[in-house]
């Protein structure tokens, strides 16, 4: 009875889920991760940012037009802008203005500022697909924490259950005079050592879920239950081979991170063209329709209506503008040598991204083959220790042994079986992270 209630917590990814109960698998989890977490929409919210900038590096190509307004009151001598005279008694004027601007050549600038754009939308989408790759296997990480904690907490469960009905057998044979005390007393203090040990892995359990609960950007107040994982596929992954090299070469092509800053690189490139055309003439068109009024003016003809002032003193006029940049204290000099300076960063970002792709991804793989290597050897470990609690039990039984030994047996059948549930996990769930890294 022992042995079989000790051995419960192996039976995690075969149960059946309870009636009546949500409970989120893997993929389920990673979708509402892709949906709701937070840094993600914050990543979506940058590339639309980047998508208005495009657009108005766009319509920068385009003639601006603007409608002016101005309105005055005179004091002393001044030229009325009516009759051009000077006048000398106060009086409140104004202008109107609508004008017309169109900018020509300005050294590529607006043409460097939309191809800038595009670089910087394909940057912040690349940081999008990083920061999901992260998000999600942060989630695969947590998720085996989850499930480790909740078969850990099984098995405490059970020992429990098994310690207390052993009390029961126990204060029986003392009242009979088969048993000290001794024995009860031994058996009481493992009862609450293992109390006090599920209540320390309940709280990491919890911990855990409510870290996952964070990432999926859900309320605390919402239940949220894991669904256990098909670990029958562990033969064929012990099988698979991960080779360290092809693996890297592919990732080098194709991970977010390193296609990220190789974006930003092209932004930086053209940051340096931008400030170069600094360095260019500049040349614009323009024209401007243009009108002035005294509402309180007294005329030769009397009062003249503003509609009538606006309209005789129309005036029109083209302006064609050139600028040729001759000296500027070094300041466009200076900017494009740091836009150089920054250019030199990104390269170095290209390469350091790499190193890190590289070093996380060889730590995967030596992590998944090592976990593969102990995952048998805790599986023979926890096959002998059985056999070996069995025998120990039945000496028990026959009293040719005492509590201490037969609960050291069952401390090291214990910790094989924890430590074989964790060497399933590890093994599986570093194997999806191999697999979330290459496919995603």
């Amino acid at each position: 009875m022992i042995r079989a209630l000790v051995l419960l917590p192996l039976l995690l990814f075969s149960f059946l889920p309870l009636f009546g109960q949500k409970q989120y698998t893997l993929a389920e989890c990673y979708q509402l991760a892709l949906e709701n977490n937070i840094a993600i929409q914050r990543a979506q919210n940058e590339i639309d940012m980047n998508a208005i900038d495009r657009q108005t590096a766009h319509y920068k190509l385009l003639p601006s037009l603007a409608y002016g307004m101005n309105h005055y009151f005179s004091f002393g001598k001044n030229i009325d802008p009516v009759t051009n005279n000077f006048a000398f008694e106060q009086f409140s004027g104004g202008q109107a203005v609508l004008s017309l601007e169109l900018e020509l050549f300005s050294g590529f600038r607006n043409l460097h500022a939309i191809q800038q754009s595009g670089y910087s939308i394909q940057a912040s989408a690349y940081a999008k697909k990083r920061i999901e790759l992260e998000l999600l296997s942060r989630i695969t990480q947590i998720y085996a924490r989850i499930l480790f904690a909740e078969g850990q907490a099984d098995a405490g469960r059970n020992n429990i259950q098994t310690i207390e009905n052993e009390l029961e057998i126990i204060s029986e044979k003392i009242k009979v005079g088969r048993l000290t005390k001794y024995e009860y007393y031994t058996f009481d203090a493992r009862l609450n050592s293992e109390k006090a040990e599920l209540i320390s892995v309940q709280n990491d359990s919890s911990t855990a879920v409510q870290e996952l609960k964070e990432l999926l950007n859900l309320s605390y107040k919402e239940a949220l239950t894991i669904a256990p994982v098909d670990t029958s596929v562990l033969s064929e992954i012990y099988d698979t081979y991960m080779g360290a090299d092809a693996y890297i070469d592919l990732l080098l092509q194709r991970h977010p991170a390193i296609l990220q800053a190789e974006m930003n690189a092209q932004v930086a490139d053209l940051e340096v063209k931008m400030a170069k055309s600094s360095l260019f003439p500049s040349v614009a068109v323009g024209g401007d329709l243009a009108s002035n009024y005294n509402i309180n003016g007294e005329f030769e003809d009397g009062e003249i209506p503003l509609n009538r002032q606006l309209a005789d003193n129309l005036g029109q006029n083209i302006s064609i503008s050139l600028r040729i940049p001759i000296f500027s204290q070094k300041e466009y000099i200076n900017s494009v040598r740091k836009e150089k300076i920054n250019v030199a960063n990104a390269q170095l970002a290209i390469k350091e991204a790499e190193n890190t792709v590289i070093t996380h991804t060889l730590q995967l793989v030596n992590e998944f083959n090592a976990a593969k290597y102990k995952y048998r050897a805790t599986l023979s470990a926890w096959e002998q220790n059985k056999l070996s609690y069995s025998l120990h039990e039945e000496k028990y039984r026959l009293g040719q042994i005492s509590s201490v030994e037969l609960l050291t047996a069952r401390d090291i059948l214990n910790a094989s079986v924890s430590k074989y549930l964790q060497s399933k996990l590890d093994l599986f769930f570093r194997y999806q992270l191999l697999l979330l890294l290459k496919t995603y």
